[in-house]
């Protein structure tokens, strides 16, 4: 299977690494963290590098332009998991918006 190498560690060993720790880290700052411009700030700068990325795959050419693409997919992906920390913290406080107004 395709994989890029540096040193003797593998891109996707990385890729695999860092999508639940970046999950967590929106999970804790949506939690913990009072200032939306901080929460929101993982998923912003996920979002410029996805951006960029998809860019320089229109632009570059020849094979560099796949290399690009495998790069954005991947940053898609940990922006989709950020996605996925903000829509638990909704259901949350969804839940909890809902059992207050119950009692």
């Amino acid at each position: 299977m395709f994989d890029i190498y540096s040193g003797g560690l593998s891109l996707s060993t990385v890729f695999l690494l860092l999508t639940p720790i970046v999950f967590l880290v929106q999970i804790l700052l949506c939690f913990k963290v009072k200032p939306l411009i901080i929460r929101l700030a993982p998923a912003a700068v996920l979002a410029v590098i996805t951006a960029l990325l998809f860019i320089a795959t229109c632009v570059a050419d020849g094979w560099d332009c796949v290399g690009y693409l495998i790069l954005a997919v991947w940053s898609a992906i940990l922006l989709a998991a950020c996605g996925i920390g903000w829509a638990v913290y909704g259901i949350y406080r969804a839940v909890k918006t809902k059992k207050k107004s119950k009692d």
